[in-house]
């Protein structure tokens, strides 16, 4: 039977606790390295990834103290974990199979928070499984405050660029400032003003819920106050940028855009974040209640629970269970090398005839053009009918990891003057999206996926059906349809795209076209 955890924990004996390491832990921690080394060696993709974004992308910068703050967590367990006798679970087993599935889904559909997801899950996973779960739970606030290492928010920017705007237009308005919205463009006697992702404020909604998390595992110990604080975490951050974004705006009125510009960047990458964690600290300052150190004590009562102790009953060897997992995680690898070596050939696009058309001259430098920097194929087609309409077709083909859903190569081309406005509806399975340049060039476009003949506006079902394929080892091409044309009026533009659709048989019947010629 494993041994009693001491009731009572003096803290005097912290200091020595790990000064000689017990073999049963020198034994557990040597295959924890195999495993380990193994599920890194897997997904080294992704951590180099999340390792560029850590180092290069400011929203993120924050997770370069997560690892730290792991190990601190973990020392501070010590006096706990020198108690115990770490053993190795058959069901952790089960949690590895499940972190490498996801894996595998979210690496061969290039959904990125998925495949990084899954790689940290698969370090805990591996972890559980070879010391067992009293240890694992133990280590159960440690393990899970591993998930902030993945890079996540970007899910949420459209959201708060909607959210930031309306607070900005009301906040102006109170101000006495003549201003219009339009999506997430404000015009005011100044000029015009973007709430851009970069001002959407997701890097500082996610670095105060990751410092927020911790603050309240570590320093409280009523849930009341922790739920509490965390909604502080959310709201502060989000009603400080609406603040931020509006001031801008006042201030413009005065000193001009540029200008005010140039000041926000200082306050928004120097102060800004600063400030509000100041702010969220001294609001939830009186209710830290507890020491660090306590956080780090309280973690036996974990591995007292009748269910931890339940479980623990289906242990094992270290040295039988980490060759498992190494095997496991090396057929899962052949599995995703098999799939991506059976990745079909792209066929040449020509521009597909359709009655009624007359297929018009390219400009060299179009006034839209999607970039599909991962496509392997693309065609840029323009038609005109015989009012003189014309209506752009954008074709791009798809093989390999290379996916337009995951990849944001839609209709709004990235580093250019197109900005999107709203979304439009429009028939199935199209996407309709209304986009913006130069403050006054509108453009409305819908948006297709085809995969094996049929057609979807919807990324997941999308990006599920060429998951299918590629885990039977039979990838097909897939592809991303797009037709837009000029809208001066949204109404007008849409009954055009709506003939051109119908009289062309649709997205995927434009794929065939494009192909069979």
């Amino acid at each position: 039977m494993p041994p009693e955890l001491a009731q009572g924990l003096d803290r005097r004996s912290k200091a020595g606790a790990f000064k000689r390491l017990p073999a049963a832990w020198a034994n557990s921690l040597g295959w924890l390295a195999l495993a380990g080394f193994a599920a890194l060696l897997l997904t080294s993709p992704q951590w180099i990834a999340m390792g560029h974004q850590w180092l290069t992308v400011s929203a993120y910068q924050h997770i370069l103290f997560v690892p730290p703050i792991i190990g601190w967590l973990v020392w501070n367990r010590r006096t706990v974990l020198a108690r115990m006798t770490p053993r190795a679970w058959w069901p952790g087993l089960a949690l590895v199979i499940g972190a490498l599935l996801l894996w595998l889904a979210g690496s061969l559909t290039s959904i990125d928070i998925v495949a990084q997801g899954a790689a940290v899950l698969l370090l805990q996973g591996v972890t559980i499984a070879i010391v067992g779960p009293r240890v694992g739970a133990v280590l159960a606030f440690p393990l899970a405050f591993a998930f902030f290492l993945v890079p996540f928010g970007e899910e949420i920017v459209p959201p708060l660029q909607a959210l930031t705007a309306e607070m900005v237009i009301g906040l102006t308005h109170l101000s006495g400032i003549d201003a219009t919205i339009d999506g997430v463009f404000i015009a005011t006697p100044a000029g015009l003003f973007e709430v851009a992702a970069a001002c959407a404020g997701v890097q500082f909604v996610v670095a105060m819920v990751t410092l927020g998390v911790l603050a309240a595992k570590v320093g409280m110990s009523r849930w009341p106050r922790r739920i509490a604080f965390m909604a502080l975490c959310v709201i502060v951050p989000i009603l400080a940028n609406g603040v931020r974004a509006w001031a801008i705006v006042a201030v413009a009125q005065v000193v001009g855009a540029e200008r005010a510009g140039g000041i926000d960047h200082i306050v928004y990458g120097w102060f800004f974040f600063a400030i509000v964690v100041a702010l969220v600290m001294a609001l939830g300052w009186r209710w830290f209640d507890r020491d660090p150190e306590a956080e780090g004590v309280a973690s036996a009562a974990w591995a007292r629970d009748p269910l931890i102790a339940a479980l623990d009953s289906r242990h094992a060897r270290a040295s039988t269970m980490a060759p498992i997992l190494v095997a496991a995680i090396l057929l899962v690898g052949l599995w995703a090398g098999l799939a991506r070596a059976g990745e079909a050939s792209l066929p040449s696009l020509e521009a597909p005839e359709i009655g009624g058309w007359t297929l018009v001259e390219t400009p060299q430098k179009p006034a839209w053009q999607p970039v599909g920097r991962e496509a392997g194929e693309r065609l840029h087609a323009i038609y005109r009918n015989p009012q003189g309409e014309e209506v752009d077709l954008y074709l791009a083909g798809y093989v390999g990891e290379a996916d337009p859903t995951a990849n944001a190569e839609g209709a709004v081309p990235p580093d250019t003057a197109w900005r999107y406005v709203t979304a439009v509806a429009v028939p199935s399975p199209l996407r309709g999206e209304e986009l913006l340049a130069f403050g006054s060039e509108r453009r409305l476009a819908w948006s297709s996926y085809v995969a094996r003949g049929n057609a979807t506006a919807d990324p997941l079902a999308f990006r599920l059906a060429g998951l299918g394929d590629r885990l039977m080892l039979s990838a097909e091409p897939r592809w991303l349809v797009i037709i837009s044309t000029a809208s001066p009026s949204t109404a007008q533009a849409g009954d055009l795209l709506r003939r051109f659709n119908d009289e062309s048989g649709g997205p995927a019947a434009l794929v065939a076209a494009a192909l069979s010629r």
